[in-house]
């Protein structure tokens, strides 16, 4: 949805009655997202919702009129929220699914709302080795399965044991690695599909060279990416045996801009809201820097960054 209009929207006070008294986690109405984007841009959510548990998660699924749209937010890391908000209800996972747990010598379970960087840093608590690249990788755990994200030559679908959801009537599953199709940070896991849970796999490792590693990893993304910016991470996905940052570079889209959104001089690939920009500008920003890598290079890049609800037509 890229058109802003009203009937996209019920009344937010009405929508809430739906709920109020049914479910026992936290209902909010027009909620501001931009207090929870990295971009820090975005409209409001006409009713956000945090589950107290996984049993008030599965009640809200289950009694929630058919016809009410629902999106699940994670981090909000690599997410752009367009400018008049998210029609509906926005789902965002507390503290119930903020976990970590050994299962087996080789396995942990994470919650969804677990931050991929806290499972780092367990894993090494507990010389797992493996998971490394986590630590380098923003938002929460959740949001890494559905997208499978990935860095430094590793991505989730090699640690991935199984994961579990929730479907849009409230029901639970689990489905096994060979159940979802993996690829290039992308999945066939649908989007109402909530990710509830995971259990990975790592391997027992000495202590030093985990930290090594990590060190290594930091020290290289806190030297090549804007890190300390408002951004939402990788822009585009790589195309094949070619860098996103590369073909823009190339095609000499370093100075473009729109409004208060520009291309950081510390990684092509990275959008960044230096001041006041607003989604609108975000998106048009990527649409430029599309639209140039095409008529230099003949490739077509693919957002990696999920653009979501409502916003001002984008128009070159």
């Amino acid at each position: 949805m890229t058109e802003c209009s009203m009937n996209y929207f019920s009344d937010a006070d009405k929508l809430r009655a739906e709920f109020d008294g049914r479910v026992a986690g936290y209902l909010y109405t027009n909620y501001p997202l931009k207090k929870i984007s990295w971009f820090r841009v975005g409209g409001s959510a006409e009713l956000l919702f945090k589950p107290k548990d996984l049993t008030d998660l599965k009640k809200f699924m289950h009694i929630k009129p058919s016809d009410v749209p629902v999106t699940i937010l994670g981090g909000a890391s690599n997410t752009l929220i367009r400018d008049h908000g998210i029609p509906g209800v926005v789902i965002v996972l507390d503290r119930a699914f903020n976990y970590i747990k050994q299962t087996a010598v080789d396995a942990i379970e994470c919650g969804a709302a677990v931050p991929s960087k806290k499972i780092s840093n367990f894993a090494l608590k507990n010389n797992f080795g493996g998971l490394s690249f986590l630590n380098t990788i923003p938002g929460t755990f959740g949001g890494a399965v559905k997208m499978n994200s990935g860095a430094y030559g590793a991505e989730v679908a090699d640690i991935l044991i199984s994961a579990k959801f929730i479907d849009h009537k409230g029901n639970e599953f689990e489905s096994d690695l060979s159940e979802i199709c993996y690829s290039y940070r992308s999945s066939n896991i649908s989007d109402d599909m909530i990710c509830i849970s995971a259990t990975i796999r790592g391997s027992i490792a000495n202590r030093d060279d985990i930290i090594q590693e990590i060190n290594r990893y930091k020290k290289h993304r806190d030297s090549s990416q804007p890190i300390k910016e408002r951004t939402g991470g990788s822009t585009f996905k790589n195309p094949t045996n070619i860098k996103a940052w590369e073909l823009i570079r190339d095609a000499g889209c370093s100075g473009l801009s729109s409004g208060d959104a520009v291309i950081s001089r510390l990684h092509t690939n990275f959008i960044i809201n230096k001041g006041n920009a607003t989604a609108h500008d975000i998106e048009l920003l990527g649409e430029k820097i599309k639209k140039r890598v095409k008529e230099k290079t003949g490739i077509d890049l693919d957002w990696e960054i999920r653009r979501i609800g409502v916003g001002p037509k984008v128009e070159l």
